[in-house]
This record gives C-alpha cells, sequence and structure tokens, in this order.
C-alpha cells in the first residue's frame, strides 16, 4: 500500500509539471466541439474529413502536434543538470519514473480526445449524416487508432529528447525519425528510375513505404487520405497498418525505457547522450544527403545513368556533406576537416550504395518470359481520352488472345527497341503492368516512335483494353444515373427512363467496341456523353466518334442533332494567339509570336471546317492537333441570342495565317 500511495505522490508532482499541457489539450479539443456544433448541417460533399471515422484530419493534425509536445517535455528535468540530480536522487527507480510519465501523458490525451470524438458523434447523429448503427463502431476504433498514433509520435519524439541535449538537435533528429524514411524512399525510387531506364514503379517499394515510412503509416492506418463517409470506414483494410503501428509502439516504449534507464545525467561536451547516436544521424544524413547529389546531377544532365558523373558527384558531395555535418555536430568551423576514418566510411557506404543501384537495377529491370505472366496491362500516354494511367493499369486484364497481341507488341518494339529506328522526338510512353503467375505486379516504361504507333491497332481492338482504358465502357446498371449530352456548344441532359438510359449505354458501348485505332488517329470525336451517378455525384465521360451510327440515331429519335459541329453554328469571331516553343533548361518556354481576330464570314467559313472543341481533343498527339495556337471561338446557340466562347484546337494542316 504504501508503494502505491508513493507513486500515486509521484504521478502528483509529475503532472504539477505538465498543466500546461492539460490546458493546450482541452482547450484544442473543446475548440474543435465549438466549431463543428455551430455548423447547422453538414455541407454536401464534404466527407473527406471524416466525422466519425479515424481519418479526421483534424484530430489527425491535433494528434501530431500535441505527440511531438508531450514526448520533447515527457522528462523535462533532463534539460538541466540540477534538476535532473534532484529527480534521480528520490526514491524511485528510473523505471518507476518513466511509467509515471507515460501514464500522465496518455490520460491527459486520451480522456478529451474521446469526450470529443463522442460529442461529434452525437452531433452528426443529429444532423442525420449518420446512423447509429452504422458509426458506432467507426468511432471507438478511430479513438483506438488516435491513441496508437499519439504514441508513436510520442515515443519517436521522446526518443529524439533522449539522444540529444539540445532542443535544436532534438527537433532535428525528429523530423529525421519522421521524414527521413519516407525521403529514403522516394530517393531509392528515383535512383531506380535512373539505373533502369524501364523502371515505372515498384510494387514491392510502394508497400515497404506505406509500413516503414512514419507519416505514410499513419496515415495508412486512419485512413486520411480516403474520400469516403467516416460510417464506411472499414477497419478490414485497414488492419494490418494498425497491427504494425501497434508493434511499432510496443517496440519504441521498450527502446525509450532502455534508453531512459541508460542515459546519463552528465551533459558532457557533446549535443548527443549516446556516441552510436551520433554515427547514426551522421551516416543517415550522408547518405540521404549525397544520394540527392547524384541523382539530382543525373537528372538535370543526361537523365540517365552516368557512371562517370556518379563517381563525381561522390567524390565531392561525401566531404562536402562531411563537413557541414562536422561543424553543426561541433559548432567548430575548424572541424571541418576532421574525421578521417569516418570520412573513409562514408565513402565506402557510398560507393556500395550506388553499387546496388547500378548492378541490381540490371536485374530488376529485366522483362518476365512469356511463361511466367498471367496477365498483361498496358496504358498508351497518347490516348488522352482513356482514363488516368494508373486507372488503366488497375482496371485492365488482358489474357488469352488479347495477351497474345499484347505481347507480340511488346516483344517487337520495346524489347528489340534498339533494332527500331523512328523520330526521337516523336515517340509516346507506354506504361505495363504484369501479373506473374507466382502472384508479383511488375511495371515498366518503353518509348514507342509514333512512327510505329499503328502497330498498336491489334490491341486496341479488344475489348478487355478498350474496357481498362474507358470507365464510360465498364459502368453495368445506370439505375441511379443521368446523362447528359454534348457536342462542346450546346449540351443537355436526355430525360430517359431507367430502362432508355440502359439500353443507350448498350447502344454506345456496342458502337465503341467497333472503333478501330485508326479511327483514334484520324478522327476527333463530335459528342460526348456524361454519366452522372447521382448519390455520390461522380462522373464518368464517354466521347461519341462520327461512325457511331446506333447512337446518332437514337439521339435523332430523341430529337438531338448529334451531328452538329463547329461548322453548322453562327459563328461571330475567332481570336487566335499563336505562340513559339523553345527547349528550356527545366521546361518549354512559350512567347506570343502573333494575335489574330478574325470577324470575316468567309475567312470564318473556311477555318471551322478544322476546329475542334478543345474538351474533345484529348487524343491530339495522335491526330495531329496543333498545339502552338490558342484559339478561342465565339458562337450563338441554336436559338441564336446568346454568345458563347469555347477554346478550340486546329489540325496541322489547317492554313492560319
Amino acid at each position: 500500500m504504501k508503494r502505491i500511495k508513493r507513486f500515486g505522490g509521484l504521478l502528483k508532482e509529475d503532472l504539477k509539471n505538465k498543466l500546461w499541457l492539460v490546458l493546450i489539450t482541452w482547450y484544442a479539443f473543446g475548440m474543435f466541439c465549438f466549431l463543428f456544433a455551430t455548423k447547422a448541417t453538414i455541407p454536401a460533399g464534404e466527407v473527406r474529413s471524416l466525422y466519425v471515422g479515424a481519418g479526421n484530419t483534424s484530430f489527425f493534425a491535433a494528434m501530431l502536434v500535441l505527440g511531438f509536445l508531450m514526448g520533447i517535455t515527457a522528462f523535462p528535468y533532463l534539460y538541466s543538470g540540477k534538476k535532473a540530480d534532484l529527480y534521480f536522487s528520490l526514491p524511485f527507480s528510473r523505471n518507476q519514473m518513466f511509467l509515471a510519465g507515460c501514464i500522465n501523458d496518455f490520460l491527459i490525451f486520451s480522456f478529451p480526445m474521446v469526450i470529443c470524438r463522442l460529442i461529434f458523434f452525437k452531433l452528426s447523429v443529429s444532423m442525420g449524416y449518420c446512423k447509429y448503427e452504422e458509426a458506432v463502431l467507426p468511432v471507438w476504433i478511430g479513438c483506438g487508432v488516435m491513441v496508437l498514433g499519439w504514441l508513436f509520435i510520442r515515443s519517436l519524439s521522446m526518443l529524439s529528447a533522449l539522444l540529444t541535449h539540445n532542443t535544436g538537435y532534438t527537433l532535428g533528429v525528429f523530423i529525421l525519425f519522421l521524414l527521413g524514411p519516407d525521403l529514403g524512399f522516394r530517393l531509392t525510387e528515383k535512383m531506380m528510375k535512373i539505373c533502369i531506364p524501364t523502371f515505372y514503379r515498384s510494387e514491392m517499394l510502394e508497400r515497404l513505404s506505406g509500413f516503414f515510412s512514419p507519416m505514410a503509416l499513419l496515415k495508412n492506418a486512419a485512413g486520411v487520405d480516403e474520400y469516403a463517409d467516416g460510417a464506411l470506414w472499414s477497419l478490414h483494410d485497414h488492419l494490418p497498418y494498425i497491427f504494425f503501428l501497434g508493434a511499432s509502439v510496443l517496440l519504441l516504449l521498450v527502446l525509450n525505457c532502455l534508453v531512459f534507464w541508460k542515459r546519463p545525467v552528465e551533459r558532457g561536451r557533446r549535443m548527443f547522450s549516446f556516441r552510436f547516436a551520433e554515427c547514426f544521424v551522421r551516416y543517415a544524413c550522408v547518405l540521404l544527403a549525397v544520394l540527392w547529389i547524384v541523382s539530382s546531377l543525373q537528372i538535370f544532365t543526361w537523365g540517365n545513368f552516368s557512371a562517370g558523373l556518379a563517381v563525381f558527384s561522390i567524390l565531392w558531395g561525401v566531404p562536402l556533406v562531411h563537413g557541414l555535418l562536422n561543424v553543426l555536430l561541433s559548432f567548430n568551423m575548424k572541424r571541418f576537416f576532421s574525421g578521417k576514418w569516418h570520412l573513409l566510411a562514408e565513402y565506402l557506404l557510398m560507393f556500395a550504395v550506388t553499387g546496388i543501384f547500378v548492378f541490381g537495377g540490371k536485374k530488376e529491370g529485366a522483362f518476365p518470359a512469356k511463361e511466367e505472366t498471367e496477365s498483361l496491362a498496358v496504358a498508351l500516354n497518347a490516348l488522352g481520352s482513356g482514363d488516368e494511367q494508373e486507372e488503366v493499369l488497375s482496371h485492365m486484364d488482358l489474357t488469352g488472345e488479347e495477351l497474345s497481341f499484347a505481347w507480340d507488341f511488346i516483344e517487337a518494339y520495346c524489347l528489340n527497341a534498339e533494332s527500331l529506328s523512328g523520330p526521337e522526338a516523336e515517340s509516346f510512353d507506354l506504361l505495363i503492368k504484369c501479373r506473374l503467375k507466382d502472384g508479383r505486379e511488375k511495371y515498366y516504361r518503353y518509348e514507342i516512335p509514333q512512327l510505329f504507333a499503328d502497330a498498336f491497332g491489334d490491341i486496341f481492338k479488344g475489348e478487355g483494353f478498350k474496357e481498362g482504358t474507358y470507365a464510360a465502357l465498364r459502368l453495368d446498371s445506370l439505375k441511379y444515373y443521368e446523362i447528359r449530352w454534348s457536342n462542346g456548344m450546346e449540351t443537355y441532359t436526355l430525360d430517359l427512363s431507367r430502362e432508355e438510359r440502359q439500353k443507350l449505354w448498350e447502344i454506345y458501348k456496342e458502337d465503341f467496341m467497333g472503333l478501330t485505332f485508326s479511327d483514334i488517329r484520324k478522327q476527333t470525336p463530335i459528342g460526348s456523353f456524361t454519366f452522372c451517378e447521382t448519390r455520390r455525384h461522380e462522373e464518368v465521360t464517354g466521347y461519341i466518334y462520327p461512325g457511331f451510327t446506333g447512337v446518332l440515331k437514337t439521339l435523332s429519335e430523341y430529337g438531338i442533332d448529334g451531328g452538329k459541329t463547329i461548322k453548322d453554328y453562327p459563328v461571330n469571331k475567332i481570336v487566335i494567339d499563336k505562340y513559339l516553343v523553345t527547349e528550356g533548361l527545366l521546361y518549354d518556354v512559350r512567347y506570343l509570336k502573333w494575335k489574330k481576330e478574325i470577324t470575316d464570314e468567309e475567312t470564318i467559313a473556311g477555318l471551322t471546317a478544322g476546329l475542334c472543341p478543345k474538351d474533345f481533343c484529348g487524343d491530339y498527339l495522335l491526330n495531329n492537333r496543333d498545339v502552338s495556337m490558342e484559339i478561342t471561338l465565339y458562337y450563338q446557340d441554336s436559338l441564336g441570342k446568346t454568345v458563347n466562347s469555347i477554346p478550340c484546337m486546329a489540325d496541322r494542316e489547317t492554313d492560319i495565317r
């Protein structure tokens, strides 16, 4: 009983030193509740804030800030030799003092946080934003995830404070712990792109980054980047990250306890409590800084790996970073050239790491054999009318005959690219995702000369390729959709029943499946359908081409002239800005060469046949649209009463002077 009372006294004494943290915590969460309560309702579409789930961005930011503050102030007496001597002379072991600090911080953070989240939940239910039975579990899981995340940040911050003797160094080491791994993964990806010409992305690298980058781990565990209702937050999707976060917290708590137990009271002349901590910071900073120098010089010169440039970067980069670290760690300019053995070890480290990238990259960049491949996904960047390339790769799955066509194209125009010749300045990027029979996924990037683009037609004609590339073809039931038609000049929402919408989509899909790659290269869309999901307000666009006879016939039955184009409207004026594009060091530079305003009816009539709304020119790399001109067209609508304007693009063959 005496021990319990004595430990209670220790808790009370520790809490007296942290009253300011109590006030800050209650004030922060109290303001959250106040601001949320002032809302009469939650605005439509404001779902990312995840009021009842684990991914609330406001709580996430509070978790980071409070975790950092409570970590560096967990044992404030360690920064003063006299106070440390006084506290360590008390009849308590260091383990008891460590436990008392952890218990108080846990109560200071978790108690107001849980109360605030429950108030948020009650308000959300009263606003009709969520149902009690659907959201009560995400609320409690959200509380648990926030506590785990706070413990993780507090442990990193505490470890930074225990390893250093200076507030500035504590902040620097904390930033290194928090952001260093993410920077390391980014530099690794950059070096792989340099050393492997065909590298696009690595599934294994992304998976490791999701677990071992602290910020990525916290976001993945909480679901901060999800655009979803908090009540629909899925524990199953985040469970691996939560388990890993929990294991990391336990490991850090044990490590902090050991460091606190071993930490010397006397400060000494060094800024670090332990020699190994200084060595860790030194070599981690050298590795990150010199890798950044090597990769940056490679990118700003040839773009691909150059052994000579890499050696040159290491030879001057290592001593430069080494000297700067010597000055920062000693506050003495005279020690810039000290630490020769460290310098030698840093040279060996950098040459070894660079060698791993160079020689390991050759194996990583090898394309798998056909018999190892289960399926393929290919995305051509020139197909701007399709989905984003990442979406294409995730939705496409080419097998059977389509896999054979894709494999033949890759073998002829990618793997044997050295034997091909074509205009170097005009090429397309081809992204490839290989799903291997052993369950792995590998990604590649190849450049395809425009001269050989027609050979892509066998891949394009496949149903799997089109459904993977165009989201409008992947729709199923249009029960909760509405359809808008547009030709770039006018837009109408079609008043159709569910059966009529479904039938129109089936006709559109049938027409699109007959579209060839040659059509894509020679034609520009004359219209579009926008399929709008009325519940989640999501939109999918599908383009209409001149050869879509079924679609055009159906539109005519609804009283819409789907073949009506720019030349069929009364055009009042055309404004043309001609630009001269020159290649710069970092990016292309555009200069206005001349500007012209055309109002002559005869000239306008001659130009409109070669113009197309810019929104329909996503495939301009394939159908030869002129990107050096910005054209604005002013026209009257079908009633002839309103003057509108749209941006347009012209064919390169169109004579505009």
